[in-house]
């Protein structure tokens, strides 16, 4: 009886963590921010597109979706920086295609390949979740080692580019915030 009691007063404190205390804070964006952002995320996924179209290879990647998204929204914000953007893409795809090429493509590899993505993110201050999903991509499809250039890295400095060029016509954003 005294065992389960010390049981429940270990537990209660970390359940109260879950029931989330604070309000909801108002972060509304204004309608030019808004309009910024929608279009900054459409221009720079149409001109993937269409680089996609006109020259007949692969350029258009599912992350580069959310990846465009969060530097319109999110560019005063670490996981909008060009160094989070370029370097996570960079490297969720190393590990997408180097554990493809050690190990295959099992849910377990897939498993291991994000990971040492998340790992690796972390310990060089390159989050952007993302890029989470370009190991995923990559095991699934089976690209190679050229997949990291193209369209990885070239995809990412393109919607690097149309942050820099449309966040900046804004007279309240700089963006970057920094590059390394």
């Amino acid at each position: 009886m005294i065992i389960n009691e010390q049981i429940k007063e270990q537990i209660k404190p970390y359940l109260q963590k879950m029931r989330g205390q604070q309000k909801i804070i108002n972060n509304r964006s204004t309608i030019q921010d808004a309009m910024i952002a929608s279009l900054g995320v459409f221009i720079s996924m149409f001109f993937i597109f269409e680089l996609t179209n006109y020259t007949k290879s692969l350029w258009f990647i599912a992350s580069f979706a959310a990846s465009s998204m969060l530097v319109m929204t999110a560019w005063n914000a670490p996981v909008g920086q060009p160094r989070n953007v370029i370097g996570s893409h960079l490297i969720a795809s190393f590990f997408g295609v180097l554990i493809l090429n050690l190990f295959g493509s099992s849910p377990v590899m897939m498993s291991l390949a994000l990971c040492c993505t998340i790992f690796c993110m972390l310990m060089t201050r390159t989050f952007h979740p993302p890029a989470c999903g370009d190991p995923i991509i990559i095991m699934m499809s089976g690209y190679s080692w050229g997949f990291l250039f193209h369209p990885v890295l070239i995809g990412a400095v393109i919607i690097v580019i149309f942050g820099l060029i449309l966040n900046n016509l804004h007279p309240r954003r700089k963006y970057p915030l920094y590059w390394w």
